[in-house]
């Protein structure tokens, strides 16, 4: 018998030692994962330690491509557009369907694993394998590193990692699904309170972290006492309702709508400076300056709002950017509603 033949199954024995030990420490420390952001940081760590890379990118099939990466330490040059181009040619590898034009919107990003001595200055060689849920294709996780190139073992850790990866998405998506239920407002179906005071500081330091545009949009029912006191509760709901739904249907689905209490409403508008917001003030007031809600009594209901707008700006805590956006509301309703302010 060779000494490689010998070798052989200690070889093999190591292999299934390295895979328990990313199976155990997945399950035992990213179970506690809030979010599949929190999910990824930690796993990606996790997996550098048994096949090391130099970027890792997970990429979530939504109505979006939504984009996880983790790097090295000084690797941030290396997310660029031939790493997007790169995630996008493994995609179609797997998936029979075109991605070109779907835009990649970047969810969280983290470059604190290790340094190599040496910058890579390219990412040659790759590894990917798919994220499987409920019979479908999820997602897709990609690693990429100068050199050498991926081997047959460490694609089979890949692929083993890939496959608990969906199981934990599962749980926090029951977890998630859990706690929309407390954050979710049951009149209309939009976001809550509690929602908007957790979701907003979380939104407001990725701004601040990446330097990407943020707004804030307040909006309440011009004159919605009226309503309710001459059509009665019942219709009034019915406008609350009916009016998310027409607000929603202008906005794109990363905005966020959240129902303040009342007739007062907030939109976390993401990636979206002052002029972007001007913009979708526009289209929402002409969506419902057109809307006519019927009543029992065969008449419709018309309404108005008027909204005030807010840019975040670098040194802006939650409470100033949600401060200034309600006094462009209330300059708004002393102009004399039906309109915006910013």
């Amino acid at each position: 018998m060779s000494s490689d033949d010998a070798d052989n199954p200690h070889r093999e024995l190591a292999r299934m030692r390295d895979l328990l030990s990313l199976i155990q420490e997945l399950i035992s420390r990213v179970i506690r994962s809030e979010s599949a952001a929190d999910l990824f940081a930690r796993a990606f760590a996790i997996l550098f330690r048994c096949v090391p890379f130099d970027v890792a990118a997970a990429v979530m099939l939504e109505q979006n491509l939504d984009l996880f990466i983790a790097t090295r330490e000084g690797a941030e040059p290396l997310v660029d557009e031939k790493l997007m181009t790169s995630i996008r040619t493994s995609l179609a590898k797997h998936i029979p369907v075109s991605f070109d034009t779907t835009e990649i919107v970047v969810v969280s990003e983290h470059h604190d694993l290790p340094r190599r001595d040496t910058p890579a200055a390219e990412l040659h060689c790759n590894a990917s394998a798919l994220l499987e849920q409920d019979n479908r294709t999820a997602g897709l996780l990609l690693i990429c590193r100068d050199e050498p190139a991926f081997t047959e073992h460490e694609q089979q850790m890949l692929a083993i990692f890939a496959t608990q990866i969906a199981m934990l998405l599962d749980t926090i998506r029951v977890r998630e699904r859990i706690v929309n239920l407390a954050e979710t407002d049951e009149l209309t179906g939009v976001w809550n309170k509690r929602y908007f005071r957790r979701q907003l500081p979380h939104e407001i330091e990725r701004a601040r972290t990446f330097g990407i545009p943020l707004s804030l949009l307040f909006f309440d029912i011009d004159d919605f006492k009226q309503i309710n006191d001459t059509h009665g509760h019942m219709i009034g709901d019915v406008v609350l309702s009916e009016l998310c739904g027409a607000v929603r249907e202008t906005l794109r689905p990363t905005d966020t709508v959240v129902r303040f209490g009342g007739d007062e409403f907030a939109v976390i508008l993401l990636h979206t400076d002052i002029t972007g917001a001007v913009a979708v003030a526009e289209r929402v007031l002409k969506r419902v300056r057109a809307l006519a809600i019927p009543t029992d009594e065969e008449a419709t209901v018309q309404c108005s709002i008027s909204i005030g707008l807010a840019e975040f700006e670098r040194d802006d805590s939650p409470s100033d950017l949600v401060r200034r956006a309600d006094e462009r509301l209330y300059e708004a309703k002393r102009q004399g509603k039906n309109r915006y302010t910013a």
